[in-house]
This record gives structure tokens, C-alpha cells and sequence, in this order.
């Protein structure tokens, strides 16, 4: 059992935080591309190279609130958790060559809906406009099914499609770009669903030159403030110029206005996106290899161009989208992503790495996934807590919300136990353990909760014992090393080991030799000083001393297997030479050799002993040619292959192999191979087989021979 202090902390920050930042755990795009912002051990992201989905531009990926995957999308497939076509997935009214081409959003208040929008491309005219499907993950045992599909919003549309959270931090505004037009509607979806009215605003420049000035992007900032927009004509010999249109937004009523045209010259802008903390902006110039960063929150035009600050990269940079890690990724269609790691800090300082993700050799192409703008923040509410008495367990806790209005509270304490208050106090009956501890917000007149959880600790201080042992085999001498937990670290403690053969010590990491073979219950205590802070671990350390037997010597009949088993202990297993062997890493394979040979094996135990032993085999020699005429192939290590018996005196030129339809499934000229019952890795039927032999002998006389062999299962 842990036990705990009464020492009182105030903690502001947690120690692990889970929120619907995790629904964007793991990416797919590009040519089956993908990477994860999940733990396993190594470098975050890291790729993951089991995607199935091939996307051009535009697609989105979306996770459970655990990050694990849920499903993915190009705007034309969705794919479920397992990379395969969901059930009534296909036919989707998006594009792969659309900027902007998919976009999932939750639906506010369940957590089995969601809604897959889609947006149409310049190589279709546009013509399909915007529409969205419905994804019912309850269905198909948990890998989701489609149950509405390419419901109509509007069309034509634009390539640019995307999503901002309401101010009540529950409902999803998803907003889109009327066809050559300054018209945008922001559809606002809600525990009800999409609702059917667009807001609509009309703002900044009309885009009527070309189609291709349907093509680019929108994004939102994270404070759900500004809305910026890219128009990209990929249109080969032009001068056109384009610029980042740069937008007012109202995250309450979905209003766009204030339009500011962010025109520098020589710039194509592709793509854009907003710093994590909303005050800068960064346009990707597909056509030079450069990023602009602007001051987005100055005033005017002029201000705002008059703050560029461009960033050198090595090739034309795409898209642009900001991770969990509240890092932005750069995608330029090869098979890595470029990093900017530190994107709220203003010029060079911002930190552009070049290719500091590697794909896997898959190739990126132009595009990454779409998301809600505060899918990895929480501007809505959040919570501290405050150890009053950590022996007992006792916690004050403090939500806080920028959420307008009455506010409706529901907190998990993660021990089975709620509170509707908004600063509770709760005891905790097991102080010692972890416990995640979800708070909940929202407005009384909305549907949909905003939620925060962390992981805490009751304790205030901490203990938790570990250690690993590294033995030298046969001698008694073991190195112990700690890896105990201590938080805070600046704790004093206090460390006692008996090493179960009356013996101890008090060293961080001990060094002690034991007298005798045997097992020995190892315990080590961690004090503080304090009655209710201590922890202790035991563990069993083994000496054994190590010895192995296998037969005698064997003389055989070439051909005839023979099993060689170890006796007398070990874990681990080589035999060598591997030559006629049925397996060489286990303890009892069967050999059939041919000729005589001597094998060794050596064995190791867990603990690092080790011992070896041989056989030798004497094989009598085969003046004739044998074929058995049955085998079972059925992996026992004995007659599983049918193999002709060649005398020394002949040597073999063919033995082949056919069904009783008369197709060959096995031929070899080497002597010693034969046929394991399979064809492409594929079993074949019991039954009878015909052979055909031929061999020489001494004198160059051709020896044909024909018969039967029945496999057997």
C-alpha cells in the first residue's frame, strides 16, 4: 500500500492532460502517408506506415478522445480503424484534388455521431458544392458505419472548407465559400445536427477572374477571432497575383466582416495557418520557397503587410496545419514534413526545421488534415485543485470558464463519485493511487458539455518502488539498480534493502553477493520519515547453476529422423550446424541427416547462465532410391516433407510432384529437398500425388522412376 503527507501543494499545472486534443492523434494523407502524436516510446510524431487511403490536397483523420483511431477520409472513401472501406463509405461528393476536401465535426453531446462535410474541386467545376455525411461509429461492431450520405448544403462551392468552435464551447460552426464570389455561410451544427440555415456574409474581394480562384484555403484562429482565406490559381504562365484575405469572425453569430487583403508581391499563397496563441500568421508560397509570418492582429492593411517576416525553406512549401503538440507541420509533396517549432514566437525565432518528419518512404503530396480550430486547446474551461490533507485525501478543487451566462458544472472524480458544484471538495478513500479527474462546463442553454481532464495524485508527495537486477551468472554477484519514482523529486527518502539472506542495505544502488544457489526474496522500502509516506517492492532473484544433457551418440539409417532433446533446464535455446534440423532454436528438434554429423547446442537461462552440449550422429549409407509413399505435413516435426532417399552412389537430376489432374505443384534437383504439402504458402488437398524421379548413375546411365505418396493431415 502507498500512503501519503500531510504537506499542502497547490498545483496550477497537471501532470498528464487528456481533452479532445487527442481526436487528433494520428494523421493520414498523401499517398497512404500518416503519422502519430501518440506515445510509443520514441520520437513524437513518428510515422506509422499502415494507411490505405491515397489523398492529393485535402482529407481529415479524427481519433477518440483517447487517440485512438476512429476513421479517416479523402472526401470521396472513408476509411475505418482497420484501413478498410467503412460499410457505406464510398461515394462521397468530395474531391482528392480538393484543397479542402473533407472536414469531421462531433457532433456536440454524443460521442458516436459525427459528420464527414465535403467540398468539390476545380477539376469538377465545382459542380457538386458542399454536401456532409453521417458516420454512426455504433454500428459495424464498433468500426462504424455511414447512415446518411451527400446531403446537399450548397453548390457550387469552392475548394476552401472549414470549422470553428461556437462561443458556447459546445456547437461547431462549419463555414464555406460561395462559387466567384465574396459569400460565405457558416452552418452551425448543434446536439440537433446540421441545422439547415446558413449565416450568411458578404465581405472583401469577389474571386471571378478564374475558376482557379476557387481554389485554396480557410482557416480560423484558435480564439475563433479571424478567419483568413487563400485563393491559388495553379494556372502555368501567369502573373497573376493573389493574396490572404484576412477576416473579422463572430464565433457567437457566425458573422464574417472586416475583410483586410494581405498583398505582397511576387506571392501565391496555397495554403495559411494561425499561431496556436492566434496573434500570428503564416502563408505557404507554393511557388517560392518561402513562408511569410505576419503580426495578424494589427489593425490595418498596411500594418499588418509592413510585419512580414519571410522564413527561408529549401523547397515551395503547401500546407500548413498546427499539430497537438502545438507545433505547425509544412508539407512540400515529398516523403518527409517540415517542422516550425515554436510558432508564437515572432521571425527566425519561430524555429523552421526542414524534413524534420520522416514518412517511411511514403510521399506526402500537397496536403494534411482538416480540423476544428480549438480541437487542440481549451480556451472554455479548466480547473486547479489544491492539497488540503493528503493523508486523508482530501482535495479542493476550482473550475474556472470563460463560457457566458449560467453555467451548468459536472465533475468526475474518477472513483466512481460526481459533483454539479463548480469548486467542490472531495476526499478520496485511496489517496495514494491516480486518479483522472474530468470537469465539465457548459452553457445551461446548450447541449454539449466542453470538457478538461488530467490525471492527479492525492498524495502531494509521492513514492513508488523499482528496481531492475542485472545477475552474473554462477557467482552471486548482482548490481541492483533503482528506478523508483519520487514526486517531488526533492524529497528526502530514506532506502532499505534486505536481500533475503539476512543481509542489507541502505545505498541508492547496491552491489551484494550471495553465498549459495537459490531463490531470494529481495525487498526494497522507501521511508520519508512520515508514517503515511512509505513504499516497498520484493522481488524474487534466482541462482541456478546450469547443466544439460542430450543423448548418446546415434548411428541411423540416412534419411531417419531422430529427436535431440535437452534435459535438465534452460530457456533459450541454438543449435548448430541448422543443416537437417526441424527447427534449431527449440529443445527438442528432430534431425534427419543424411550424413554424418556432430550438432551442438547452447542453452542460456533468464538469468544469463549458460551451458553446451553435443551429439554426434553416425549415418549409414543408402545404396538404393526410395520415395515413402505417404507424409503428414502437419508441422510436428516428423514426416512432414516427402522427399526422395537418394544412394550415394546416384545422383538426382529431377523429382517432381503432381495432383491427380495432372498439374505439377513441386519439382527440385537438389538431394535432401522434398515437398512440404504447400503450393505459394497455399495447403494442398489430402489425397494421392504422383511422382516422376530421375536420377544417374555411376556409369551416366539415366534411372527413370514413377509412383504414388498419399498426403496425409
Amino acid at each position: 500500500m502507498r500512503f501519503t503527507t500531510l504537506t499542502v501543494f497547490f498545483f496550477s499545472l497537471f501532470l498528464i492532460q487528456r481533452t479532445a486534443a487527442q481526436q487528433n492523434n494520428i494523421w493520414y494523407f498523401g499517398e497512404k502517408a500518416g503519422i502519430s502524436f501518440n506515445s510509443a516510446g520514441s520520437a513524437i510524431p513518428y510515422a506509422v506506415s499502415d494507411g490505405a487511403m491515397v489523398a492529393l490536397e485535402g482529407c481529415a483523420s479524427i481519433c477518440d478522445a483517447n487517440g485512438a483511431l476512429l476513421f479517416y477520409t479523402n472526401g470521396e472513401t472513408i476509411y475505418n480503424r482497420n484501413h478498410k472501406v467503412m460499410a457505406n463509405g464510398s461515394g462521397l461528393k468530395g474531391h482528392v484534388s480538393s484543397a479542402q476536401s473533407a472536414l469531421i465535426v462531433p457532433q456536440p453531446g454524443n460521442d458516436s455521431i459525427y459528420f464527414v462535410f465535403t467540398g468539390d474541386s476545380f477539376e469538377k467545376k465545382f459542380v457538386n458544392g458542399y454536401n456532409y455525411t453521417v458516420v454512426n461509429m455504433n454500428l459495424a461492431n464498433g468500426d462504424g458505419a455511414v447512415t446518411i450520405k451527400n446531403v446537399p448544403l450548397y453548390a457550387p462551392g469552392t475548394e476552401r472548407l472549414t470549422a470553428a468552435r461556437h462561443a458556447n464551447g459546445s456547437d461547431v460552426w462549419v463555414i464555406t465559400n460561395d462559387y466567384s464570389s465574396n459569400v460565405f455561410r457558416a452552418w452551425l451544427v448543434s446536439c440537433s445536427g446540421v441545422l439547415p440555415d446558413a449565416v450568411v456574409s458578404t465581405s472583401g474581394a469577389v474571386l471571378n477572374q478564374y475558376d482557379a480562384f476557387n481554389s485554396g484555403s480557410m482557416k480560423v484562429s484558435p480564439d475563433g477571432k479571424l478567419l483568413c482565406q487563400t485563393h491559388f490559381p495553379d494556372i502555368e504562365n501567369t502573373d497573376l497575383q493573389t493574396f490572404i484575405q484576412l477576416f473579422d469572425f463572430d464565433n457567437l453569430t457566425g458573422v464574417i466582416s472586416n475583410a483586410r487583403a494581405i498583398d505582397v508581391t511576387g506571392s501565391s499563397y496555397y495554403s495559411a495557418e494561425f499561431s496556436p496563441d492566434s496573434k500570428l500568421l503564416y502563408g505557404a508560397k507554393a511557388k517560392v520557397a518561402e513562408i511569410d509570418q505576419f503580426e495578424a492582429t494589427l489593425g490595418s492593411e498596411p500594418a499588418i503587410i509592413a510585419s512580414r517576416t519571410g522564413i527561408p525553406a529549401a523547397l515551395n512549401i503547401y500546407a500548413l496545419q498546427t499539430g497537438p503538440d502545438k507545433k505547425l507541420y509544412l508539407n512540400r509533396g515529398t516523403t518527409s514534413l517540415s517542422v516550425i517549432s515554436n510558432p508564437n514566437a515572432k521571425g527566425v525565432a519561430c524555429n523552421f526545421e526542414q524534413d524534420k518528419i520522416d514518412l517511411a518512404g511514403r510521399k506526402g503530396n500537397l496536403g494534411l488534415p482538416s480540423v476544428i480550430n480549438d480541437l487542440y486547446f481549451n480556451f472554455h474551461s479548466d480547473f486547479t485543485y489544491k492539497v488540503l490533507d493528503s493523508c486523508q485525501g482530501i482535495i479542493q478543487f476550482e473550475g474556472t470558464t470563460n463560457l457566458g451566462g449560467a453555467i451548468d458544472f459536472l465533475w468526475d472524480f474518477g472513483d466512481g463519485t460526481t459533483s454539479t458544484l463548480q469548486n467542490p471538495e472531495h476526499t478520496y478513500q485511496q489517496p495514494g493511487r491516480s486518479y483522472t479527474v474530468k470537469f465539465k462546463a457548459k452553457p445551461s442553454t446548450a447541449c454539449g458539455y466542453f470538457t478538461n481532464a488530467k490525471t492527479i495524485t492525492p498524495t502531494g508527495t509521492s513514492v513508488q518502488a523499482a528496481y531492475d537486477v542485472v545477475v552474473k551468472c554462477d557467482s552471486g554477484y548482482v548490481r541492483f539498480i533503482n528506478h523508483s519514482i519520487i514526486v517531488p523529486a526533492t524529497t528526502n527518502v530514506q532506502y532499505t534493502w534486505d536481500f533475503g539472506d539476512g543481509t542489507s542495505s541502505s545505498l541508492l544502488n547496491p552491489i551484494h553477493t550471495f553465498s549459495s544457489f537459490n531463490t531470494f526474496n529481495v525487498k526494497l522500502r522507501i521511508e520519508t520519515g512520515k508514517p503515511c509516506v512509505q513504499d516497498s517492492l520484493t522481488k524474487p532473484v534466482t541462482f541456478e547453476q546450469l547443466k544439460i544433457q542430450l543423448p548418446p551418440n546415434q548411428e541411423i539409417a540416412a534419411g531417419t529422423g531422430i529427436a535431440l532433446t535437452v534435459t535438465s533446464g534452460g530457456t533459450s535455446f541454438q543449435w548448430s550446424p541448422t543443416t537437417w534440423l526441424s527447427d534449431s532454436t527449440i529443445y527438442n528438434p528432430i534431425a534427419t541427416p543424411f550424413k554424418d554429423i556432430t550438432y551442438t547446442v547452447k542453452v542460456s537461462t533468464a538469468s544469463g547462465c549458460t551451458a553446451s552440449d553435443s551429439i554426434f550422429i553416425k549415418v549409414n549409407s543408402f545404396d538404393d532410391i526410395f520415395v515413402p509413399t505417404a507424409f503428414t505435413p502437419n508441422s510436428d516435426g516428423r514426416n512432414d516433407v516427402l522427399r526422395p532417399y537418394i544412394g550415394t552412389r546416384f545422383t538426382l537430376e529431377e523429382f517432381s510432384l503432381y495432383n491427380r489432374w495432372g498439374k505439377k505443384v513441386f519439382t527440385t534437383s537438389l538431394s535432401g529437398a522434398g515437398w512440404d504439402g504447400t503450393v505459394s504458402g497455399t495447403a494442398q488437398d489430402t489425397g494421392v500425388y504422383i511422382w516422376l524421379l530421375k536420377a544417374k548413375d555411376p556409369e551416366g546411365k539415366t534411372i527413370f522412376k514413377k509412383g504414388t505418396a498419399t498426403l496425409l493431415r
